[in-house]
Formats: structure tokens, sequence, C-alpha cells
């Protein structure tokens, strides 16, 4: 028999879980959460005989950690859940025990934005405390854009408090690694590619990159920090890390179930292993099988939305024969209202594509000449 895992999270989260449960040979149970806490969680767990319980996203990682930990079931701890899912509490663990907090505010008024916007300077981010997969962030090169930064911030988070924070330029490093009794361990390094564009935040994301020489030394030293301050983690988590000049910060911690089209699709295109399947094993105590299957290069060059009804797409034959692509996402179908383009095209693109080469460079280059076959449509422009 199929060991029994409960899948808890929003709707879409929780269908990619599925499937990632489906493929590591579990039996998935959607778990709908009406807001009863972690007791009636715990509850069902036990009548339903489950062998774990998986949060399939950000957002109830707390309320899963605290009826795991109630029924003995591997989970994350509910410290790590809360630094997890709370950026106002990870800036205080941080603050308190290394130095790789940049300099911040957190506010829940637009006074108090302003306010941390005239103590830090611009160019600076807003986001909310507790959003996840970019979801409400802004970078703000005007003051007077802090009521649009503070408005998008505070409607993502759901207590309406913002981080405010300095947009550095540096260079980013996500270092992915997989967590558990046995220990930790890094499953690969990745980079963003920057948009060229000043209000945009990344344009493509490359794997994996090299680190070498004393920055390779102190990232490893401060993964290793950030995984003995957060306590018991069981699954695959995401450090970005952003280098500037001599300094090193820690801008976020994700689970990787927010960051989809790494855990199903670049990191299986350039080694073989689906990052949310394994994740999804490791709630029922599953060993992480880690070792690549093959290695290569890969990039996901994320696509440009343009604003209104979608009425046609073109070109994804074309995009999909190019030598190296992997898969060409779209998520502009016909019919869909696509909305004006924010900030990243991480999270507004219609879709992306993936490549694959010998280098990143050259896997970067195949994936951009392949999204320009691609041609969306529209048969409105929505107006401001």
């Amino acid at each position: 028999m199929s060991a029994r895992v409960f899948l808890v999270g929003s709707e879409a989260h929780t269908a990619r879980a599925v499937t990632a449960a489906r493929q590591a040979e579990l039996e998935p149970v959607v778990y709908r959460d009406r807001g009863d806490g972690p007791e009636a969680l715990a509850g069902a767990a036990r009548g339903a005989r489950v062998d774990g319980i998986y949060s399939a996203d950000e957002a109830h990682a707390e309320l899963v950690a605290a009826a795991a930990q109630s029924l003995g079931l591997p989970c994350f701890s509910t410290k790590a859940a809360r630094l997890l899912h709370n950026k106002e509490a990870l800036r205080a663990v941080l603050g308190a025990h290394t130095q790789l907090n940049p300099r911040y505010g957190v506010a829940n008024t637009l006074a108090g934005v302003r306010h941390a916007l005239q103590q830090l300077g611009l160019p600076a981010v807003v986001k909310p405390v507790d959003g996840a997969g970019g979801s409400g962030a802004l970078i703000v090169r005007d003051i007077d854009d802090a009521p649009l930064a503070f408005a998008r911030a505070s409607r993502a988070a759901s207590n309406g408090r913002v981080l405010v924070e300095p947009h550095l330029a540096g260079t980013e490093y996500r270092v992915v690694c997989h967590c558990g009794d046995s220990g930790w361990g890094t499953l690969t390094v990745l980079s963003n590619v920057p948009a060229g564009r000043d209000h945009l935040y990344d344009r493509a994301l490359v794997a994996p990159v090299r680190v070498a020489g004393p920055l390779r030394a102190r990232l490893r030293e401060q993964v290793r920090a950030v995984i003995r301050l957060i306590g018991r983690f069981e699954g695959v988590v995401v450090f970005e890390f952003l280098s500037v000049d001599d300094d090193l910060y820690l801008l976020e911690m994700a689970h990787i179930n927010e960051t989809p089209a790494l855990a199903t699709g670049l990191f299986p295109a350039i080694c073989g292993i689906d990052l949310l399947e394994l994740d999804v094993a490791s709630s029922i105590g599953r060993a992480f099988a880690s070792k690549p299957r093959f290695t290569v290069c890969g990039a996901l060059w994320w696509l440009e939305p343009r604003s209104g009804v979608v009425a046609s797409v073109h070109g994804i034959s074309e995009a999909r024969s190019v030598p190296g692509v992997a898969a060409v996402e779209i998520a502009a179908k016909v019919g869909t209202v696509l909305s004006h383009q924010v900030d990243a095209p991480s999270r507004d693109a219609a879709g992306y594509v993936l490549a694959t080469a010998r280098t990143p460079r050259r896997a970067l280059e195949k994936a951009q000449y392949a999204s320009e076959y691609l041609r969306v449509e529209v048969a409105a422009t929505l107006e401001l």
C-alpha cells in the first residue's frame, strides 16, 4: 500500500503537489483548510491515517508544522515555518545573530513607508512582510511612487505590514539546499539575469552557477549559520543571497514550492530531479535521492506579457523546434485577460522558455532566441 500524505495549501499549490506526490508513488489527500487551526488538521490527519502532512505553500507552513509536530510526523520546526512565512521575523533573527541583514524598516501606514524611504534612501524595495513568490513587491525610485508601492505590498500582506529595504546593485545567488535528519547539502547555485530596465527585477534565471574562492566559502558558511538559526527543516529550501562588494546579505528564504518553474522545470532539465517530488516525499520522512542523473546547464527566459484580452498565440512550435529548448510554457491562453506588467517578468509573465546547453551563457542565448518566435496577440488593450 502506498504511503498517504495530506496536502495543505491553495488550490494551485495543492494541484502541483498532487502531481508530485503521485510521481513519488504516494497517495495524495487534499485537506481544505477552513481556518480551524492545527488541532483540527491534526485530528483529520489522525483519522485519515496519513503518514505525513505537506505544506504546499508558505502561507500554511506554520499550521502544518504545528499539526505535524503534535503527531510526531516529519516536518520543519514551527520556528522555521514562521521564518519562511514572515520576513519581519526573519530579519529580527538575522539581526540578532548575524551580519546578513541589509538596512530595513517595517511599516503599516503610508506615512511609515515614506519615513522608511527617507531614512534608507532611493532606490528601495517595498514588499509585504508575509508575501511569497514576489507578490506585491515593487522597486521605488521616486518618492511619489510610495503610495502605489504601499498599496500593492499591503494588499498582498495578511496583516497589512510591509518591509522596506534598499535596492542594492550586486549579484544574486540562489542556493538550493535539501535538509533533513541526516544533515543538509547544496543541490545547486543559481543566479538571476538583470532585466536591463531600471523598474524591473530579473529577466532570466540560469543554473548552475560556479562560485569559487572566498565567496564560495562565505556562502557555505552563512548557509550553515542560517540553518542552525532556523532550527529543524525537512525539505528543500532556497536561500537568496546578494553579494555587494565585500558584503553578503540574505534577501529571502523560500520553500521550493513557491518557485514551481525552478522546481519542476529548470532543475529537472539540468539534472533529472524534480525538486517538488523530492520535497513532498520528505514529508513522510523519505531520504533524499538527490544524486544527479545527468548534468547540463539551463536557463529560464521569462516572457513579457502584453496587456489586454488574448486573441491568439503564435510561434509555439517554432520555439520548441530550436535545438536545446526543453520547454515552452505559455500561461496566456485565448480569452485570458493579461494586466499591465508592473515589475518583474518572473511574476507577471505570460510564461517562459527553458533551454539547456553546455554553458549557462549558451543556454541563455538559446532561450532568448527561441522566445523571439513567440507572439501573443491581444484583441483589446487595457487602459490605465
